[in-house]
Formats: C-alpha cells, sequence, structure tokens
C-alpha cells in the first residue's frame, strides 16, 4: 500500500511530486528549523516581544536600573572614606594603602616595616576603628 503513496512538497506554491526520501528529509530540515526557532524566540530578549507579550518595559527598565537614592548615599559614603582617610597620619595611610590598595598580605607589610604580624594587625584594627569613627561624625 505505500509503495502507491505519492509524496509531494510545495515548491514556489506549487506541489511536487518527489520520492519518500526526498519528502522525509525535506520535511525533517522544517522540523529543525522551527524548532531552532522555536529556541531562538524562548531566549530573545526583544523589544517586539516584550510588546506581544504584553509586558510593561518601563517596569522591567526601572526594576534593574540602581535606585537614584542608593547612588547617592553610596557616592556620600565613598566621600566620607576619601575625607576620613586624608585624616590619618602618613604611617596609618601607607598601612592602609599597602593592605588594601596594593593587596598585600600583613605579614608581608610586617616583613617591610620590621614588626611582626600580630603588630600590624594590632595597628589595622585601630586604624579602622579610628575610620568608622571618623566617618560616623
Amino acid at each position: 500500500m505505500s509503495e502507491n503513496k505519492k509524496y509531494t512538497i510545495v515548491v514556489k506554491r506549487q506541489r511536487v511530486e518527489v520520492s519518500e526520501a526526498v519528502y522525509r528529509a525535506y520535511h525533517k530540515e522544517r522540523e529543525a528549523e522551527r524548532y531552532q526557532s522555536k529556541l531562538s524566540r524562548q531566549n530573545e530578549l526583544s523589544l517586539e516581544r516584550f510588546r506581544e507579550d504584553g509586558v510593561n518595559i518601563d517596569y522591567l527598565i526601572v526594576r534593574v536600573q540602581p535606585d537614584i537614592v542608593d547612588k547617592l548615599i553610596h557616592q556620600e559614603k565613598l566621600e566620607a572614606l576619601w575625607s576620613a582617610l586624608q585624616s590619618l597620619s602618613e604611617d596609618e595611610r601607607l598601612l592602609i594603602d599597602e593592605i588594601f590598595f596594593n593587596e598585600k598580605s600583613k605579614s608581608q607589610v610586617a616583613r617591610s616595616i620590621g614588626v611582626n604580624q600580630s603588630t600590624v594587625s594590632r595597628r589595622l584594627s585601630k586604624i579602622l576603628s579610628k575610620l568608622k569613627n571618623l566617618m560616623e561624625i
């Protein structure tokens, strides 16, 4: 019965008779294209797609943007830190620079200034406490 079955595909708006192998290969490719299209649509983020899906774009933009108040608070904290750092002594600033900005370990700093690591840890703790107090003013 399948021997008498005719296979056709549409080419330029006309049905063309083809062999079963061509028919199956053609439809396999079409299904693969549909599947790829479906996958790309699922992963696509576009303005048109959001509109089609009825998503409020303004809401999404507002959600991902940092709040201006948060930015201002962050800027104020940075300015307070900078001001507090300026009020430290030269030795205190050197210790902060080496550990936090030059990313040296406490033991490396201790070796470079000729003291033991516990002394550096104690000094750092005092400096950080001083900075905290200066920033709270």
